[in-house]
């Protein structure tokens, strides 16, 4: 195929005016030269479809190429596919340009490359002004068959090479519970796609192991001027979770070599598994899981008949704790000055009037100032609202105070002494 391409990109560079019609030469209208390099072929072959501009002077614009995409057919770009080209015809050089598709069919059948035309802007011959010509561009069929001979393979893979490698990192043969090691396989095809590559590491379940597989990397590498070639790589790392011993089978893939017709084997090897030592996760027997049932029952039930009755004793010895170090009636103030309710506020003061760090506090006098706002001869139009912020302030320096206070009685002297 690539002495075929190369002999159709020679041919397509020195063909002369016999290839082009009287008025095309007359008129010195751009030329469109198209061909496949093959035209029946099998599945999964790749062929080149070149297309070729010419003009009788050089070309002032690039020229914007037809993209062509139909059902199982890949039509791609190769690496430089378009390159600058020129012809002699009628003793004139013609300059232009060429530019390869790599087509590749998926399945049998027959494939059109459709019609299209292209707008070719180029300077005029006669003078310094571009001309803009739309030139067609006609269609191209492709006939796609399965050879003799391939018609049972599955899954279908033609190509001119195809081989398989793997790398082992670890010892799979010696390992132990909690061990790993990694199984890399790597598929390389010539001259067809990637994409007719299945999955590799398909079976990979053995008992003692767990599989964790990495995403599989795909990617063709394209180039009819070089070989084309396509790469799928799989790895998967295994780690032994019980003594066990198995084996991961060989990959094989069959395929059809289409430069001489015959149907190939590509292989790796199987790999034989053992792994020493006790299980990193031990299984319960029947009379275990019998006994952590009945545990689960009994302390549910346990649960169930004490567990409300003790949290009723915490919380009522919680809410003794809170009303015996005043934190509730100090919960009770804030709340009646964040609402601004002057009798809540009296109610829940009252119940600190026995205490001596209350009658020193800032909190009567808020108190009392409040009660004569309301109360007293001060005119409607003032507001009280500094009195209440004054009232906060009282109430949060009474809390310190106490916090203070308490803290002092729960520390012990910092230097003890006796008394003789």
């Amino acid at each position: 195929m690539i002495v075929l391409t190369t002999a159709v990109t020679i041919a397509a560079q020195t063909d002369t005016a016999s290839d082009l019609t009287s008025n095309q030469q007359a008129d010195n209208k751009p030329v469109v030269q198209s061909a496949l390099s093959q035209s029946d072929i099998a599945p999964g072959q790749a062929v080149t479809f070149r297309v070729t501009v010419l003009v009788p002077t050089w070309l002032s614009k690039p020229i914007e190429f037809p993209q062509f995409d139909s059902p199982n057919l890949s039509v791609k770009l190769p690496e430089k596919s378009t390159v600058s080209t020129s012809q002699t015809i009628n003793g004139k050089t013609w300059s232009g340009v060429a530019r390869e598709y790599q087509v590749v069919p998926l399945t049998p059948g027959t494939f059109q490359l459709p019609p299209s035309s292209l707008e070719v802007h180029y300077r005029s011959p006669q003078n310094d002004r571009d001309i803009v010509a739309n030139v067609p561009l006609p269609a191209q069929t492709l006939t796609v068959t399965v050879p003799k001979g391939a018609e049972d393979l599955r899954p279908y893979i033609a190509a001119r090479d195809l081989t398989l490698t793997q790398k082992i990192d670890g010892e799979p043969d010696k390992l132990r519970p909690g061990d790993s090691f990694s199984r890399k396989v790597t598929a390389t095809i010539q001259g067809s796609t990637v994409m007719f590559i299945p999955l590799l590491q398909s079976q990979t379940h053995v008992d003692g192991l767990a599989a964790y597989p990495d995403t599989p990397k795909a990617v063709d590498h394209s180039d009819f001027r070089d070989n084309d070639t396509g790469k799928r790589t799989e790895k998967v790392t295994f780690v032994a979770e019980a003594p066990t011993r198995g084996e991961l089978p060989a990959i094989t893939l069959r395929w059809y070599d289409l430069d001489d017709g015959s149907i190939q084997t590509a292989t790796v090897d199987a790999l034989k598994i053992r792994v020493k030592g006790a299980s990193v996760v031990r299984s319960f027997s029947l009379a275990q899981w019998l006994l952590v049932l009945a545990l689960v029952g009994l302390a549910l039930w346990l649960a169930k008949r004490w567990l409300p009755a003790f949290a009723q004793r915490v919380r009522t010895r919680y809410l003794d704790y809170r009303e015996a170090s005043g934190q509730e009636v100090l919960a009770r103030l804030r709340k009646a000055a964040k609402k601004r309710d002057y009798t809540s506020a009296l109610v829940a003061a009252v119940e600190l009037e026995h205490t001596q760090d209350y009658i020193t506090s800032d909190i009567p006098a808020a108190l009392l100032a409040l009660g004569r706002a309301r109360y007293g001869d001060t005119a409607a139009t003032e507001t009280d609202m500094h009195l209440w912020q004054r009232f906060e302030l009282a109430i949060d320096a009474y809390a310190a105070q106490r916090s203070a206070s308490t803290r002092k009685k729960d520390l012990p002297p910092l230097n003890p002494h006796h008394q003789v």
